[in-house]
């Protein structure tokens, strides 16, 4: 077992990965005020007959939808708010849960996020050494920037993976309560 002073400094690392992440996800938020908008001039002008570029604004409802989906990735790994299957571990002790979230991190999350960071970037670079734009003559240009957010979020992904491998260390490793490493895994409940 490590000491205290490890598993303290691993936890400080982990809640300051998370709170990065909690202010990228509530920043992203205010997508949501643009999506709305977007979504409800798209919605009235169709009702009502406006010409509007249509095309130019479901595309941009699909990149905002992006947006949002990648600046919250992060977030969502590390408060167990992410869409998983938890029926076969459900009734397992909550350690061999930390075990079989640690055998899924260094097995499939860690190798999937580092082998899309490593081949995501030439992804955006290509689009904008190209100015890739949409198939529509009247869609959206500048395709490298939703390439950009969604590599953008990998990476978030990758500091959510790394927040709670460092609590699972803390847990399985250091003596620490699931409380007191903050570690959230397996079936969560919400509260609305």
């Amino acid at each position: 077992m490590l000491g205290d002073a490890p598993m303290n400094a691993l936890l400080a690392v982990s809640n300051a990965i998370r709170a990065l992440l909690e202010r990228v996800a509530e920043w992203s938020g205010w997508l949501l005020v643009v999506l709305m908008t977007v979504t409800c001039v798209d919605v009235t002008c169709r009702k009502f007959g406006i010409p509007i570029p249509y095309t130019m604004f479901q595309e941009m409802e699909w990149h905002l939808h992006t947006a949002i989906f990648a600046m919250w990735m992060g977030y969502n790994y590390t408060i167990n708010a992410h869409p998983r299957v938890d029926s076969y571990t459900e009734a397992l002790p909550f350690r061999k849960r930390a075990w079989i979230e640690l055998a899924g991190i260094l097995l499939f999350a860690l190798p999937y996020t580092v082998v899309i960071i490593y081949y995501g970037w030439d992804f955006v670079k290509t689009a904008y050494v190209f100015n890739e734009r949409s198939d529509s003559a009247i869609g959206l240009s500048y395709r490298w920037i939703i390439k950009g957010v969604l590599y953008v979020g990998v990476w978030l992904v990758l500091l959510g993976v790394v927040s709670v491998l460092l609590r699972l260390i803390a847990y399985l490793f250091g003596k620490r309560t699931p409380e007191q490493a903050g570690l959230q895994i397996g079936h969560s409940v919400s509260e609305v």
